[in-house]
């Protein structure tokens, strides 16, 4: 048996550089005559690349062979090349690898449940509508007893999201929970801009560093969660007896970006609060009516309503209203006097 020519194609032709995200190369092996083969040992298959990139060996399905792809973390296009016995070559194909949002607006999706599965010293999430070789969040949680977790049943959840890999809904959300009871959980969202990436997760000996969708850093204590570097501070979870005087997450910005944060008790921090205590001029951890917006470069500040970016709707997901960040430069212009820094 002969082959004579070699096809190659991506099931996905640009892939998520996140170092979680996966596809498979097909390949497609004719004859002389152009009839395609299916007998061929896959251990006469070898795969060339440009870049350093996790591949299984070549497996015969459905007529085609296959061969699962896993880039490294911020992979750059990958070249690729199959040949057959060192004598038939197929031509160069490259797949498109990157960290940034493949689209602006997320679809009318509706995931019947979200998927988990451990990752080293993280949870990776997807809905249930997206494919498994993907992500949309990731997620880890400071249990303590530490300086931030003191008390018994007590946690500090993020949870880093991007669903669909669009631009619209990247954020990172903050789950102080002080006791077992959902309904006395402080939830954060912050959403950074301007949006240039999906975030990224590196597990290294020591630390876990996230990169944050304006490109700057968070840096974690690997085995206790805690924040020690990067552009945030944190302070110790509230967990004072009177639920409706607690503080919500204490972390601090001192980054360059333009950071939107809003909060709210036992429910989605986006949707109107029944506190009416507006959220603090300084870094919000107090309050939960209206939004703070940061501008770390300037200093500047600016308090709005929670109408202005998210429908009232109790809905999955719900949708933040400036799917691209010139929109949303436009709004900060109008309504707070300052845009989006440029780094």
């Amino acid at each position: 048996m002969v082959v004579a020519k070699i096809e190659l194609s991506f099931k996905d032709s640009r892939i998520f550089a996140s170092g979680l995200d996966s596809t498979y190369l097909i390949v497609k092996l004719f004859d002389k005559d152009g009839a395609l083969l299916t007998e061929v040992d896959p251990a006469d298959l070898t795969l060339s690349c440009s870049q350093d990139i996790e591949a299984k060996p070549f497996t015969l399905k459905q007529g085609v062979y296959k061969a699962d792809l896993l880039p490294r973390l911020k992979s750059p296009n990958i070249r690729m090349q199959v040949d057959w016995k060192n004598k038939v070559k197929s031509r160069m194909v490259v797949l498109k690898s990157s960290t940034a949002p493949i689209k602006d607006n997320l679809l009318p999706y509706h995931h019947e449940f979200l998927e988990a599965k451990a990752h080293g010293e993280v949870m990776v999430g997807r809905g249930s509508r997206f494919p498994a070789s993907g992500s949309e969040e990731f997620s880890f949680v400071n249990v303590g007893p530490n300086k931030i977790i003191k008390g018994l049943n007590a946690s500090r959840t993020f949870n880093f999201e991007y669903p669909e890999h669009a631009r619209q809904n990247i954020a990172m959300q903050i789950d102080d929970a002080p006791n077992e009871s959902i309904s006395h959980t402080m939830h954060s969202i912050f959403m950074f801009f301007p949006r240039s990436q999906l975030p990224l997760l590196e597990q290294l000996k020591k630390t876990m560093e996230v990169t944050l969708p304006n490109g700057e850093k968070m840096i974690f204590d690997k085995d206790s969660k805690e924040i020690i570097g990067g552009v945030f501070q944190e302070g110790a979870l509230d967990n004072i007896s009177d639920r409706t005087k607690r503080q919500y997450p204490d972390l601090r910005y001192s980054g360059r970006g333009v950071v939107l944060r809003v909060n709210a008790r036992g429910q989605s921090p986006q949707l109107n609060e029944y506190e009416k205590e507006k959220i603090d001029m300084e870094f919000g951890s107090k309050g939960s009516a209206e939004v703070l917006i940061i501008n770390g470069t300037t200093g500047e500040k600016c308090r709005r309503p929670k109408i202005d970016f998210w429908d009232t709707l109790d809905v999955a997901p719900i949708e933040f209203k400036f799917a691209t960040d010139d929109a949303f430069e436009i709004y900060l212009q109008n309504n707070c006097g300052f845009g989006l820094p440029k780094f």
